[in-house]
């Protein structure tokens, strides 16, 4: 993405500006968290979607380890190469549809190491699978393929082959299918992680007990296929947190012999008062979106923290993944969405506050959530136009931090305003790089301009690049010792030498 040229910046004359200060000698946290994103099997990245090659080229350019490739429950024709059940003479294995998504991302990943999570159990391994009906439409959304709990194998052994065969044909170059019959993949993929499963909570509503011996048995048959190859728990949705998911799988009393815990990982998104999901009316105001968002961000760290001290105390050398964080607008299912233009960076703005609060607690990755979504499929948490392919404000602030920010930074301490009064319209983090230099990361949770004073910085004349609702992708600038910090604006400000 280029950068644009825009002119310095200062505040208007006569005003208060709020001051900012950065102890850079102080008490520091080192950043070990991995910041990614995640992409699934939409129809819109299909080969033949003119807007395939800009999606992946966007995808390539973050640059960013971890990503997950997530074929979702949706869209079962794209993501379920099983879609019958075998008979005594057939089986239904036909990776056509999965395989270009699978190729055309470890193409993206540019062999850095990524997170499979192929989450979809085929429908005919429920009871009551009749009452599943699959178009072959490859865009018909299915929302009401995860019928059913209870698995037609009690032992889960069915299940457990599946995933079996299914990570053979990607690891191993192919499987045996359950007639004996040989089916042969070429391909040979290396995943630094497999995640069981997503949002098993949701629509499942798979108890704990039973999530964890599913997840048991599936890592049991993967486990020879690359011994190096780590496994990730849980994936809990944003709906509820029901702490006895963490209590029961943490535990390791509560699993086979030999069977890691490795990382688990649960959700966040942040959404407005929604009382009409298909359309704007009887919905909050967009002008509480602002309040709404950060007030549940806040709860959410919270929440992390608490969910910290269970694995602090059950696994401790388990790695926290919060692997899907995002936002939603109010009209989340409208087909003709209405998404104010501000929401993108303001969206944005959510994502790079959460990645700051949560830095210093140690969290071991933060997924920024979706690389691709449209309408009629949760728009408001992509990271791109679905009409061009183009990255929107969620991407760019999404790559400023990637560009700026690696695990090893040193996070020292930041404030905003006066002492005992710190301002609650931004969020500022000062880092340090193992070369010496410094970035100040600064975010307006704001929806006017906010003016500050930088002398307590010791960034003055140092270059800064930011989004905003006024800028189109990221923005370039220089800085002297005060700043005008745009509505919902993402800065980053970076001096080569300490001052």
């Amino acid at each position: 993405m280029s950068a644009e040229q825009t002119p310095p910046v200062s505040p208007d004359a006569g005003s208060i500006a709020v001051p900012v200060t950065v102890s850079w000698d102080g008490a520091f946290h080192v950043n070990q968290t991995v910041l990614t994103t995640h992409l699934w099997a939409a129809p819109p990245l299909r080969r033949e979607s003119p807007i395939h090659d800009r999606a992946f080229a966007a995808l390539r350019d973050l640059k960013a380890d971890c990503a997950r490739f997530l074929p979702w429950f949706s869209h079962p024709v794209l993501s379920v190469p099983a879609l019958e059940p075998p008979t005594e003479t057939t089986t239904s294995w036909d990776f056509s549809h999965l395989d270009p998504f699978v190729e055309d991302f470890m193409a993206a990943a540019e062999g850095r190491p990524v997170v499979a999570n192929f989450a979809t159990i085929p429908h005919w391994m429920f009871e009551g699978a009749e009452d599943v009906v699959v178009s072959r439409d490859r865009d018909e959304i299915h929302w009401q393929y995860e019928q059913g709990s209870d698995f037609r194998d009690e032992t889960l052994a069915e299940v457990a082959d599946y995933f079996f065969r299914l990570a053979s044909w990607y690891i191993t170059g192919g499987f045996t299918d359950e007639l004996g019959r040989w089916h042969e993949s070429g391909h040979r993929y290396r995943f630094a992680y497999w995640e069981v499963l997503c949002e098993p909570d949701l629509n499942r509503r798979m108890p704990p007990e039973v999530y964890t011996r599913l997840y048991d048995a599936v890592v049991e048959r993967l486990q020879p296929l690359d011994p190096e190859m780590k496994f990730i728990g849980l994936s809990l949705s944003h709906v509820h947190h029901d702490p006895e998911y963490f209590w029961h799988f943490l535990d390791a009393a509560n699993h086979q012999d030999g069977i890691p815990i490795d990382a688990f990982s649960c959700h966040f998104y942040a959404s407005p008062e929604i009382v009409n999901p298909f359309g704007p009316e009887g919905n909050a105001d967009p002008s509480t979106w602002r309040s709404t968002f950060f007030a549940q961000a806040d709860a959410f760290v919270e929440s992390v923290a608490y969910i910290q001290s269970i694995a602090r105390r059950l696994a401790p050398g388990a790695r926290m993944f919060l692997n899907e964080i995002g936002t939603y607008p109010a009209d989340i299912m409208n087909p003709a969405p209405q998404i104010p233009a501000f929401y993108w960076a303001l969206s944005g703005t959510v994502h790079a506050y959460l990645w700051a609060r949560l830095l210093p607690m140690g969290i071991d990755l933060l997924g920024i959530a979706e690389f691709m979504d449209y309408p009629g499929m949760i728009p408001g948490t992509s990271l791109l136009d679905w009409e061009t392919g183009e990255p929107n404000a969620r991407y760019a602030v999404t790559q400023l931090l990637l560009r700026h920010f690696a695990p090893g930074d040193r996070a020292v301490p930041t404030s905003t305003g006066y002492p005992g009064f710190p301002d609650a319209r931004l969020h500022a983090q000062g880092l340090t790089r193992p070369d010496g230099s410094r970035s100040l990361l600064l975010i307006s949770k704001w929806d006017e301009p906010i003016e500050l004073d930088l002398s307590g910085t010791g960034m003055s004349g140092a270059s800064g690049e930011h989004v905003h609702v006024g800028t189109r992708g990221i923005a370039s600038f220089w800085c002297g010792d005060t700043l005008r910090l745009e509505p919902h604006a993402t800065v980053v400000l970076t001096s080569t030498s300490a001052t």
